[in-house]
């Protein structure tokens, strides 16, 4: 998974990678633990922008799905403070208006909708269902993981 993920976090947020960092390039490195998650063929993992001196600035995800051809990138997100993406605990904020689903898949039934700036926790590994991740939110039911993940907030 992390071999997949790491140059597609790196090429989607231009980062190269921390083993050839020099000079003011930006750069990825994964974490030392990378954290990662294995859900319902689906999984991310954590990293760190880091610049030529090995320094860390922002925290990093990776989030991947897994189907017969292996694994497959979905996106990377970098923050500067927690909750802005979804994990174990973590707090996220939804976008727009959300689908909230009684099970993971398109064909689950709608139980509601969070409205922009609901604050939820995210309570279980992903799961890869329909073309989506999907993560299931503490208390309240399953909703798909492109609402889930914040824009990006840094320039990294």
């Amino acid at each position: 998974m992390i071999v997949i993920g790491r140059p597609g976090i790196e090429a989607e947020l231009g980062f190269k990678d921390a083993s050839s960092c020099a000079g003011s390039d930006v750069c990825f490195a994964v974490g030392k633990p990378s954290r990662a998650m294995i859900g319902t063929n689906a999984g991310t993992f954590y990293g760190n922008e880091v610049n030529s001196s090995g320094s860390p600035g922002a925290d990093c995800w990776a989030f991947l799905y897994e189907d017969s051809g292996g694994w497959h990138y979905v996106n990377g997100r970098c923050v500067i403070s927690e909750g802005y993406t979804p994990g174990p605990g973590d707090r996220v904020f939804v976008t727009g208006c959300a689908n909230l689903r009684d099970a993971p898949g398109l064909s689950s039934n709608v139980i509601g909708c969070l409205g922009s700036g609901t604050v939820v926790d995210v309570d279980s590994a992903p799961t890869y269902l329909d073309g989506h991740i999907w993560w299931h939110l503490a208390n309240r039911g399953w909703m798909a993981h492109d609402f889930l993940v914040a824009p990006k907030i840094c320039q990294c």
